[in-house]
């Protein structure tokens, strides 16, 4: 049977429809966003009811009453931007990363859980180290990346670079509400940076998507992330990670580490790349789907 024939219409009143408990909402919201498969629907109507109401999964399989106490949005509006396909984490503002939520808007990428993989192979290289160490992550949107680094590595000194004016505006925000103290500053890795700190570990999760492949994309990404953080042109793929894999020659200190999210279709081409400027220990490692995904190169 065909789901979505069986959706009813919104309502076209404009009087703002509230629930009194869990599974009529629940229903309606399935019933009535059309635009993902069902079991995509199903999990936005779920983080719906648990950031908007406090209601858990269970709640709604018992049907639990809703605090009248509680504001409701209007589910209505709420629908329309979901069938817009804007990404459910705007319309919510939070996305989740590593256990922690961090404020997302249109000027920085909704962090992906592939990136959290990169987060935690670096955890896991550092968290025995005794000495004090310096970490610096590049293009750090959000601030995910540097703020999770700060928070699981007490011993660590975390900065984030980003060429955003706005995206450094987020992440210093959510730093303050993550009581982090990751540090945040403008800076472009394309230009020729003399950098007087010397770092331990450099991550960066780069513009790696090219134009070509944008075909291919989801419309709540091509429509409503930042495309100066998600692409980088046809011709020059590995335009990043050549500017990259310059700076960390410079600016690490000797075994010093550089770890870079990568373009799954580009793996054997970045890994060569660090080789050839002379990194060693370099590997390349993939992610949970299998993909080749990561790259780690020692100085």
């Amino acid at each position: 049977m065909d789901y979505r024939a069986e959706r009813r219409p919104l309502l076209t009143n404009k009087t703002m429809k509230t629930f009194i408990s869990a599974k009529p909402l629940y229903n309606y919201l399935t019933a009535n966003v059309t635009v993902n498969s069902v079991r995509e629907t199903q999990a936005m109507a779920f983080m719906l009811l648990e950031h908007y109401l406090r209601l858990r999964n269970v709640d709604v399989l018992t049907d639990k009453p809703i605090n009248s106490a509680i504001r409701q949005p209007d589910w209505d509006i709420v629908i329309e931007r979901l069938n817009k396909n804007e990404p459910i984490q705007h319309i919510i503002g939070s996305a989740n990363f590593c256990g922690l939520d961090f404020r997302v808007s249109p000027s920085v990428l909704i962090p992906r859980p592939e990136t959290e993989e990169l987060v935690r192979l670096i955890v896991k290289d550092f968290s025995d180290d005794e000495k004090k160490i310096s970490i610096v992550d590049i293009g750090t949107g959000s601030g995910c990346i540097a703020i999770v680094l700060d928070r699981f590595l007490p011993h660590a000194k975390v900065s984030g670079w980003d060429v955003s004016d706005e995206a450094i505006s987020v992440a210093k925000d959510n730093a303050r509400q993550l009581l982090s103290e990751a540090t945040f500053e403008k800076n472009d890795i394309l230009q020729e940076l003399d950098s007087i700190q010397k770092f331990d570990c450099i991550v960066s999760n780069p513009p790696y998507i090219t134009y070509q492949e944008a075909l291919a994309m989801q419309p709540n990404v091509l429509r409503f992330e930042p495309h100066l953080a998600l692409f980088v042109e046809d011709n020059d793929p590995l335009l990043f990670y050549h500017a990259i894999a310059n700076f960390s020659l410079s600016a690490l200190k000797p075994d010093g580490a550089c770890y870079v999210e990568i373009n799954e279709h580009f793996g054997e081409t970045t890994l060569q790349l660090f080789i050839n400027k002379g990194f060693k220990n370099v590997v390349l490692l993939q992610d949970i789907y299998g993909k080749d995904r990561f790259v780690k190169a020692q100085k």
